[in-house]
């Protein structure tokens, strides 16, 4: 009997002890697993640093299953197309990562699952996981036409799908090559051409005229006008001292319907029938459209702004803004989500770059729900339509004459404050059932009509022939 108590005794001592070690085997796991999550992503953990030569992981497509960026044998991740080096991003053990590789890099390493169950796994399961492919939404032949067309002069070209927001070209000039910033990295950073810079979704630049279609859609909305109302401007109108003329714009000087102010652009209408809607109302359509606010968007985007957060909001500042210039800045991406309100009906389609998840080839889901908001009505969104396809109609864009192809557009030539214009052209097209929408800018280029227009031109002609 005194020995069974012994070995009972023991026996409680064992396990006693071995509680006690799994207790602090747990507690260190909840310290470095849970409290300490910091370190997951400092560049001394050797599973970050691991993370830049991971040969399983996944790969980077566009729609038609090219490989943009993967993982060669020897642990190098390679990139094959320097037009979409601002989406796909980069990925080094120096410079971190952005694009693409940053915001899906849970899905291309294959990340362990989070938890207590995941953690106490990946202790003891050290089997390096299999990361999926992204695929994304970009068409090969859209994205090469906007390339090609932009050519080597700064600026953007941006093309969605406004039926369901897919991405179907973005480009961003100058590019580079992410596989060489372990050798141009210092060079690149210091470079004052920005060329890591996204200009489709971070470049903030004057609209110009093209932002006359929010402003159209405010007048229109609010009953200040309708497309038939008469307007005249005598060579220039005056508001509170600041003159804004009309006579270097085709039909500018005389009398014509607002429709025609809209089709030839003319500043001096805008700017008065703009102090009639009020600051009240070119903030709530603009609002409405997207500015103050950042892009929900796949890649990190600028938030476009109606003027500046000091700004004195005088008439004189609202009367300029209202035919593009004052304070206003907006990014591409941005303009192209005005042209795809107009050609959707007026419901946005939340811009997305990805289409699904796979691995060896099967689909795994989607990686971005489908998200829409009514930003004007059906009604607004058809008269704005017929207005975008006036200037078209009207020889204000000719670059974007297609054979048998009805298109919207808007140009826009913006101050650019040293003397030059951006050019601007923001367009949809087949005009009856819209299936592109785009949006151009060329850093200094000049007039929206003869330089942005014909690059629209081009991928609106890839995009109609897929």
């Amino acid at each position: 009997m005194i020995a069974l108590n012994g070995f009972a005794r023991r026996l409680s001592a064992t396990g006693t002890a071995s509680l006690a070690v799994l207790l602090v085997f747990f507690c260190a796991l909840a310290y470095w697993q849970v409290f300490r999550t910091d370190l997951a992503g400092d560049d001394r953990n050797p599973r970050v640093l691991s993370a830049f030569y991971d040969p399983g992981r996944g790969s980077i497509l566009d729609r038609d299953g090219n490989i943009l960026a993967e993982t060669l044998g020897d642990g190098t991740r390679q990139y094959y197309d320097a037009s979409t080096a601002h989406l796909v991003g980069y990925l080094d053990p120096r410079f971190g990562s952005q694009g693409v590789e940053l915001a899906f890099h849970s899905v291309l390493s294959g990340a362990v699952p989070s938890g207590w169950a995941g953690a106490f796994r990946a202790e003891f399961d050290r089997s390096r996981p299999k990361g999926s492919d992204v695929v994304l939404t970009i068409a090969p032949d859209v994205q090469a036409a906007a390339a090609i067309a932009l050519g080597a002069r700064s600026g953007a070209v941006v093309a969605l799908d406004p039926r369901n927001g897919e991405v179907l070209a973005m480009v961003s000039v100058p590019t580079y090559d992410p596989g060489a910033l372990a050798i141009h990295g210092d060079g690149l950073f210091a470079d004052a051409t920005s060329p890591l810079l996204n200009r489709a979704t971070q470049g903030l630049y004057p609209p110009g005229s093209t932002f006359k279609t929010v402003t159209a859609a405010g007048i229109l909305e609010r009953g200040i006008a309708t497309p038939e109302t008469i307007v005249t401007c005598p060579g220039e109108i005056v508001i509170d001292g600041f003159p804004i003329s009309c006579k270097n714009t085709p039909q500018g000087v005389g009398t014509y319907p607002f429709k025609s102010a809209f089709t030839f652009s003319v500043n001096a209408i805008f700017a008065q029938l703009g102090v009639k809607l009020g600051w009240a109302g070119l903030t709530d359509i603009a609002r409405r459209f997207g500015f103050d606010s950042q892009i929900p968007f796949t890649l990190e985007t600028a938030k476009s702004q109606i003027h500046g957060p000091d700004a004195e909001t005088t008439t004189v500042l609202l009367a300029t803004t209202a035919f593009g210039q004052g304070e206003l800045l907006a990014t591409p991406l941005q303009m192209a989500e005005i042209a795809a309100v107009v050609a959707n009906g007026g419901t946005l389609a939340q811009p997305r770059l990805t289409l699904r998840e796979q691995r060896d080839g099967r689909s795994l889901g989607s990686l971005e729900p489908a998200v829409s908001r009514r930003v004007i009505s059906a009604e607004l969104a058809s008269i704005l339509r017929e207005f975008m396809v006036s200037v078209v109609q009207n020889g204000q864009a000719a670059g974007v004459n297609l054979p048998g192809v009805v298109v919207g557009g808007k140009t826009g030539t913006a101050e650019a404050g040293d003397g030059t214009s951006h050019a601007w052209f923001i367009a949809f097209a087949p005009a009856e059932a819209p299936r592109i929408a785009v949006a151009v800018v060329v850093e200094h280029g000049g007039q929206g009509g003869s330089v942005a227009s014909p690059i629209a031109g081009q991928v609106i002609r890839a995009a109609l022939a897929r």
